[in-house]
């Protein structure tokens, strides 16, 4: 049965009006406000559930992205055993090293895609390798060549 007397709402007027317990804040307000306060409900638990939903999302997102990325970790530590080995041995062929080689660039690449790169070939020889996100140029000078442009 309601009750007779002031709305406890903020906006309300000052006048004698039927109150009832609004079952969200617990306070005597009007109808008016009583349906107010249900509608700001309702919107507010729309809003929490699609907030939940789109962190929901965000999370698998990047759960993905991290075991993507722990998968790619783990290739590329496998390169680097790969091209060790191929350091200790002495029997390996050219194609196979440059293979490897080419592998660990891409991963560079991959990982990082505007890095220069030199790595010393001999003293006779050096290789300048430029690494950027489209390919990979490799060029040999001889100790004349000031730059490559």
């Amino acid at each position: 049965m309601p009750e007779i007397g002031l709305c406890t709402d903020i906006t309300c007027d000052n006048e004698i009006k039927e109150l009832y317990e609004c079952h969200c804040c617990f306070r005597p307000v009007c109808l008016n406000h009583l349906i107010q306060h249900v509608e700001i409900t309702k919107e507010n638990k729309r809003r929490l559930d699609s907030l939940r939903n789109e962190l929901n999302t965000v999370i698998t997102t990047l759960k993905l992205i991290i075991e993507q990325k722990l998968f790619t970790i783990g290739r590329e530590q496998k390169l680097i055993e790969q091209g060790k080995k191929f350091l200790d041995m002495s029997d390996n062929s050219i194609d196979e090293i440059q293979n490897i080689f080419e592998q660990i660039n891409q991963a560079i690449v991959l990982n990082r895609s505007d890095v220069v790169e030199e790595f010393g070939m001999s003293e006779n020889d050096r290789c300048s390798t430029y690494i950027d996100h489209i390919s990979i140029d490799i060029t040999s000078f001889d100790e004349t060549t000031k730059s490559i442009k």
